[in-house]
């Protein structure tokens, strides 16, 4: 037990002797969630830049245009004379996105005909354009709405009676959990998940390995292979759950996403990742050969969970093989439920099941893990014994000699 309090202790000396590791495994964690959180502060986008080629330029043109502009969502930057200008203001990132309204635009709205205008947008970006579909849409259906309003009122109508025309079938809508379709909500902490995780696994996988390639084995005698693995894995659990705690926090209380989730779910939830997280990088340093190629092969390994794990993209639009894929990684277990957890409030019932694959793939890996590393020290430790020997053969054969 001692010789085990001594190298959980090394290992933490082995740590703060080089702040460039704490600085990764604590740090880097905590700037990106403060960049996620200053980043999606807001929430969404404001002030998309818009260019309007107005071909029938009338009092209703622009009542439309002056809609926009009070729009939290847009800023008019100007008109232009054709579609061919606008094309080059958009190239040259003046713009994001237009309206274009057509000769007859006013004529026929005169003559009682539906009056079309073109709204545009910029697609290299999809989120800036589904934000001006979306948020464009709703301007227009309420600028159209107001004309029609007028011009039946004017006609004698009262007002009632011209809503009651104009929208026979009335409706609001409701979104739950993320009410304002904040960015901050649905990206945050996915990306700062994948972050902890990277910089986790790094250094899980050379925990092991380092110890061969220092020479520092000796070091380790006295405690047993399976603690060994152990123990590193117990001060790695301290350092990320410590920083994950510490990222959550900031996103919590001074960025203002939800944690709905009760304190229990979030220690259950996180501690089972970060195990399955630690569990796979010793797994990696226990098999391969050296720091390089095991820190290499986790980050390789780990590179496109983000992706496959549904968190930005949902799992039943990728092909099939890819959502056979996204199920190697602990992330795809952990990211979306973790994500219902915080912003619905989702219980135990029902992260149930990744809970337990994750809990599978810690064990898994944590078995495999002593298994290997404890065959990989007998087989130093013989080599070793067959050396000395040869060493003392050679030396009494010399001594023979002379």
């Amino acid at each position: 037990m001692r010789a085990a309090f001594r190298l959980f202790f090394r290992e933490w000396c082995y740590l703060l002797k080089r702040p460039r590791t704490l600085i990764l495994m604590i740090c880097i964690p905590i700037f990106i969630t403060l960049i996620c959180g200053t980043s999606y502060e807001k929430g969404y986008f404001s002030d998309l830049k818009m260019g309007v080629v107005d071909y029938s330029y009338s009092a209703q043109t622009r009542e439309v245009v002056e809609a926009f502009q009070q729009s939290p969502y847009f800023e008019i930057m100007g008109y232009y004379e054709n579609e061919d200008q606008l094309e080059t203001a958009m190239k040259n990132g003046e713009i994001v996105g237009c309206l274009i309204f057509p000769s007859d635009f006013t004529k026929d709205l005169q003559n009682g005909r539906q009056a079309q205008v073109l709204l545009g947008s910029n697609g290299v970006n999809m989120s800036y354009g589904s934000t001006i579909n979306v948020k464009g849409s709703e301007v227009l259906g309420t600028v159209s709405a107001q004309m029609a309003v007028k011009s039946l009122v004017a006609k004698g109508s009262t007002v009632e009676d011209a809503l009651a025309k104009m929208n026979p079938v009335g409706f609001y809508t409701r979104q739950w959990y993320n009410p304002t379709n904040n960015f901050g909500y649905f990206l945050s902490f996915g990306f700062i998940i994948a972050t902890v995780q990277q910089v986790l696994i790094y250094f899980a996988a050379i925990s092991l390995v380092r110890e061969k390639e220092s020479d520092r084995l000796g070091e380790l005698k006295g405690v047993h292979p399976i603690f060994q693995v152990i123990i590193k894995c117990l001060v790695y659990f301290i350092i990320a759950m410590g920083t994950w705690a510490a990222c959550t926090w900031i996103m919590v209380n001074k960025f203002g996403i939800p944690m709905r989730g009760s304190a229990e779910v979030w220690v259950a939830y996180s501690s089972l990742f970060i195990l399955s997280i630690i569990t796979l990088g010793q797994l990696f340093s226990a098999i391969l050969p050296n720091p390089v190629i095991a820190t290499s092969f986790s980050l390789v390994f780990t590179s496109p969970s983000l992706v496959l794990s549904g968190y930005t993209w949902p799992t039943m639009a990728l092909t099939s093989f890819y959502q056979r894929l996204a199920k190697v990684f602990p992330l795809t277990y952990f990211a979306l439920g973790y994500r219902d957890m915080a912003l619905m409030g989702s219980g135990f019932e029902a992260i149930q099941q990744e809970m337990i694959t994750l809990g599978c793939i810690s064990g898994s890996c944590l078995v495999l893990s002593c298994i290997i590393w404890t065959i990989r020290l007998k087989r130093i430790e013989k080599k070793d014994q067959a050396l000395q020997i040869s060493l003392r053969d050679e030396t009494a054969q010399a001594v023979s000699r002379t």
